[in-house]
């Protein structure tokens, strides 16, 4: 528990507080999202937001006396630092313009130009992602145009919504983001409210659109409604039956394949490779099975209907559906009838039964394997830039355990590459190249935090650059690893001879290199089959229809525990979590780039 400094007793070996880029809006005013870390206090808060300890115990009336690690408090943002922001990005050249038509949302701007939100958001500091304004004018930046995806955005708008409703926990609502298909008739009955109460907390009039964030009661916890819950099933109620080669295996595969008339060409992907698993498993000796294909179009209301239809009936394998909250009546049917059901792309959070099985693995075990990189025998350097990933530095953060770090900031400027110190105790206050650092004994670990392609690849140019100069003057280059993540897979400019050079490792959720054997077998069969390179998402097809297919012959009885599966080439290896939980993917791939331009998978 923290004290809150009430009074500025000069400072007192203050700990620098890291400013957050997290930014909501509350009935039309702006604030900022701060978690409480070790050594925040009122008085520091203050200072860094540049507002009075007043107004932050103004705007948290349940904050107490006290400030606590992980307690989460808005901040209102000063209008000086709304306009000098503004000011800053109007000065700018190399920007589209776009008028806010009726109806449109953030969302569906981002995805028109596949640009992310919060690069929108960071360009239009004053625009509030709750409520457009028809007419309002954003700035477009060129250099990140079709630098994103749709899923990105749905991502970025419930990493928003998620932010907005930690600091909106004493008005009785939530904040909800609609997706493609959703009617005001489908959320209304999700809800619980009627279609009048719905219209009366959002302003539906332009109709309802995918994106668009709306208010909904929150649910009260009361006793009587617990009481009246079903109890949920444990694992010795579900109990898993192995199919005989001899009898048929219907498997119900459950994909957003299209929204709205859109084909997901990802999802499509996904049922491709599905189905060519299955080929291999008849081709093999596997006997036969019956796929049906359903398109939930991200509906939960479609998916219930989908259970309960005639159609389902019989089905002994769920794959699907994709999201965490079409999952119920899904999982329901697989407790009643003991049937597997596979959630093969989503990380879930509240969904648990004995009925289930997740692909991607656990976060909980993301690291372990790079855990030999901070093993005390580096020097650790964690790299910031004005835009850094603040997932990707609280997963870092969390692996090193306390261990000490120096922490600096990236920047450009005259054709320079500058790196400044971020705290007192840094061995040098600003570095120019990386020579300095790079010119010891020691070995070295660089974590570059840095979201923004130019400013991964002039980070890694630098790097890179100044191991080949101290080389060439004949001093010897410390040894050196750069732990960076897969979310940079999305860059498509920069140029990967820069990760060899750079000894780069990624944790990622799956891989699959294209000069393995199994992996080029089955690039053959698509191409073949379908007319292009697979993706990742037809990569996971297959291994899902390998795995779970395969495994109702066998060895689905034994809960798939205690073996690791390798369809391909990323490795499964399933644990249960908790007495009566999911069962969940432990394996995580550890991607290195090696210094003779080669990669290794572990």
């Amino acid at each position: 528990m923290l004290l809150a400094l009430s009074t500025p007793v000069s400072a007192i070996d203050m700990q620098p507080v890291e400013k957050t880029a997290v930014i909501v809006f509350i009935n039309g005013q702006k604030f900022y999202v701060h978690t409480v870390k070790q050594g925040d206090t009122l008085f520091s808060l203050a200072k860094t937001y540049e507002v009075s300890e007043d107004v932050i115990r103004q705007n948290n009336a349940n904050m107490g006396t006290d400030l606590k690690i992980d307690q989460t408090i808005k901040i209102p943002v000063p209008e000086s630092a709304q306009k000098s922001a503004k000011a800053e990005k109007r000065r700018k050249k190399d920007f589209l313009t776009h008028k806010v038509q009726a109806g449109q949302t953030l969302y569906a701007i981002a995805r028109d130009y596949n640009i992310s939100v919060a690069v929108l958001r960071e360009d239009n500091p004053s625009i509030n992602p709750q409520a457009l304004s028809i007419g309002e004018t954003l700035w477009i930046r060129r250099a990140e145009v079709g630098k994103s995806n749709e899923q990105q955005t749905q991502a970025e708008m419930a990493e928003y919504t998620e932010s907005l409703n930690s600091v909106t926990n004493d008005d009785g609502f939530d904040h909800y983001v609609v997706q493609a298909g959703e009617t005001i008739y489908s959320l209304s009955r999700r809800f619980g409210i009627t279609e009048e109460e719905f219209a009366r907390l959002n302003d539906v009039s332009a109709g309802l659109k995918a994106g668009a964030m709306i208010r909904i009661p929150r649910p009260e916890q009361a006793d009587e409604e617990l009481a009246d819950a079903e109890p949920a099933l444990s694992s010795a109620d579900v109990h898993f039956r192995a199919l005989p080669s001899s009898e048929q295996l219907n498997v119900a595969l459950m994909l957003p394949m299209s929204v709205e008339n859109r084909t997901n060409a990802s999802y499509v992907e996904f049922y491709q490779g599905f189905l060519l698993g299955m080929e291999t498993l008849k081709q093999t000796g596997r006997g036969e099975a019956k796929l049906t294909v359903y398109n939930t179009a991200h509906d939960p209301m479609k998916v219930d209907e989908i259970v309960r239809s005639t159609m389902f009936e019989g089905t002994n394998l769920i794959v699907g559906p994709v999201y965490e909250d079409e999952l119920t009546p899904v999982v329901r049917y697989a407790e009643q009838h003991s049937v597997p059901v596979v959630s093969p792309l989503a990380t879930l959070s509240a969904v648990q039964s004995p009925a289930l099985y997740q692909l991607s693995p656990s976060t909980e075990h993301k690291y372990d394997k790079v855990a030999d990189l901070v093993d005390g025998e580096r020097d650790i350097f964690m790299i910031y830039a004005d835009s850094y990933d603040q997932e990707f530095e609280a997963e870092a953060k969390q692996l090193l355990h306390g261990r000490p770090y120096h922490s600096y900031t990236y920047s450009f400027s005259d054709q320079k590459s500058i790196f400044k110190a971020r705290s007192a105790d840094a061995p040098f206050d600003v570095i120019e190249g990386m020579d300095t650092v790079l010119m010891n004994e020691k070995p070295r670990l660089f974590v570059v935090l840095a979201n923004k392609e130019v400013d991964v690849d002039r980070i890694l140019g630098t790097i890179s650059s100044s191991k080949v100069a101290i080389s060439d003057r004949s001093i010897p280059c410390a040894e050196y690893t750069v732990l960076g993540t897969s979310r940079w897979g999305r860059f498509a400019n920069i140029d990967h001879t820069t990760y060899f050079n750079n000894n780069v490792v990624m944790i990622s959720t799956y891989h699959a290199k294209r000069d393995v054997q199994a992996v080029r077998e089955f690039d053959s069969r698509y191409i073949e089959a379908y007319g292009g390179l697979p993706s990742l998402y037809a990569y996971r097809g297959y291994d899902a229809a390998i795995l779970f297919g395969g495994g109702m012959r066998g060895d689905i009885e034994y809960n798939m525990l205690d073996k690791s599966y390798a369809p391909l080439q990323t490795v499964y290896k399933f644990k249960q979590e908790g007495e009566n939980g999911k069962y969940v993917n432990q394996e995580w791939m550890r991607i290195n780039y090696n210094s003779n331009y080669t990669i290794t998978v572990e």
